[in-house]
């Protein structure tokens, strides 16, 4: 299943994904497959991607990702591009390395 990315511009409308959004999206994925905390969750589905216009695409808050997990509550993230890959689940801050 391949969840649209929604982009909400910081007027409230919605705009088209870039590329850099959709590769952030990629890594940010690749980077919570790689979390062993991840992945002892039982089937996450990401259901929800949207794209936070009005924070810049290294600052917390930049990318949502809402992954759906049978019989537990929904497991939300926010990406953004930074120095290192990292995932802190108390913040559901998710850290990828990147150019910026």
């Amino acid at each position: 299943m391949s969840v649209e990315i929604q982009v909400i511009q910081q007027d409230g409308s919605t705009g088209t994904a870039t590329d850099r959004q959709r590769a952030l999206l990629d890594a940010a994925q690749k980077v919570l497959q790689q979390d062993a905390r991840f992945q002892a969750l039982r089937e996450p589905t990401l259901s929800r991607v949207e794209v936070n216009e009005g924070v810049t695409q290294t600052e917390q808050g930049h990318l949502y990702l809402r992954y759906d997990v049978p019989g537990q509550v929904p497991q939300e993230f926010w990406a953004h591009w930074g120095r290192a890959n990292h995932v802190a689940w108390k913040s559901g801050t998710v850290m990828v390395r990147g150019a910026n």
